[in-house]
């Protein structure tokens, strides 16, 4: 029997929280029968595959394992769509948790709405990692633009929109694809019930680093598409009000005093955001590649 279902994991250097993410694909309530789960390795150099390949040994669903070469993300990802069996696809990060109906309930939930073409799952708060990782993941929760790090694509949609970006080597693949699905006329969707968390446990030098690297991504996308990824929200005076609004409709609707710590780390998040756009233009990223 094809799985109904192919589950993505592209890991690097991910030991301490790739075995989580792992377990809870393996603890799904969907039949272990109809699930495959691809892992594609960008050359990790600490004990990521050695967790994976020995949780997945223990496993009963079907797992294959493939290197990228060091070509990046979007090449990584389109690794799992060449050799994906499923019908849909659901791309878990590898310091991601789903929780145990996650499959099923984005199954059930595309086979019921067949112009969707992609499912975006609902983040949940979780406390813990330090007030940076707690206020990050309180934010990601109540911001209503938030996309997610769990997306479930339609293979068909996927192939519509002509696959991914093997040109992006860091951040940006999957929103790129997802803007070029809509653009083919398919729908986007949260599904309420499919639901995960982060497993993130930050301090002030990741955080620059990973939101420098979007900020890097985000060059690439406003080259490719202005339209679609404008820098300016990205700027601080767009952050300013943004997290002005954000802060103060998180504190009422949460009573959470780590509310008020929502504005600063935007603006903190804005200016590496931004050192990485810039970084990019000197480089010349998208244009020498």
């Amino acid at each position: 029997m094809n799985p109904q279902i192919t589950a993505g994991i592209c890991v690097k250097n991910a030991q301490g929280t790739v075995g989580e993410t792992v377990e809870s694909i393996l603890v799904q309530d969907y039949g272990p029968d109809l699930v495959e789960i691809v892992v594609v390795d960008g050359n990790s150099g600490d004990a990521t595959l050695s967790i994976v390949q020995r949780l997945l040994s223990r496993g009963r669903v079907r797992w294959t394992l493939y290197p990228d070469g060091g070509m990046g993300l979007g090449y990584a990802r389109q690794i799992v769509v060449n050799h994906a069996r499923g019908k849909y696809l659901v791309f878990v990060d590898s310091d991601v948790v789903i929780r145990n109906d996650f499959l099923r309930e984005q199954i059930e939930y595309l086979n019921t709405h067949p112009t969707v073409g992609v499912g975006l799952g609902r983040y949940l708060y979780k406390e813990g990692g330090g007030l940076l990782s707690s206020t990050w993941n309180l934010y990601l929760s109540a911001s209503p633009s938030f996309i997610g790090c769990a997306f479930t694509f339609r293979k068909e949609a996927i192939r519509d929109a002509n696959g991914f970006d093997e040109k992006i080597r860091g951040a940006g693949e999957e929103v790129d694809l997802i803007a070029r699905i809509r653009s083919k006329g398919w729908e986007i969707a949260v599904t309420e019930r499919a639901k995960f968390y982060h497993n993130r446990r930050w301090t002030v030098r990741s955080f620059w680093s990973e939101q420098s690297w979007f900020g890097h991504a985000g060059y690439y996308l406003a080259l490719k598409d202005r339209r679609s990824f404008p820098p300016s929200p990205n700027m601080p005076a767009g952050q300013l009000i943004y997290g002005l609004r954000v802060a103060s409709k998180t504190y009422r609707s949460t009573r959470r005093k780590i509310s008020f710590f929502i504005l600063p780390l935007l603006l903190l998040k804005s200016v590496a955001w931004c050192f990485g756009f810039l970084r990019a233009a000197i480089q010349g990223y998208g244009i020498r590649n």
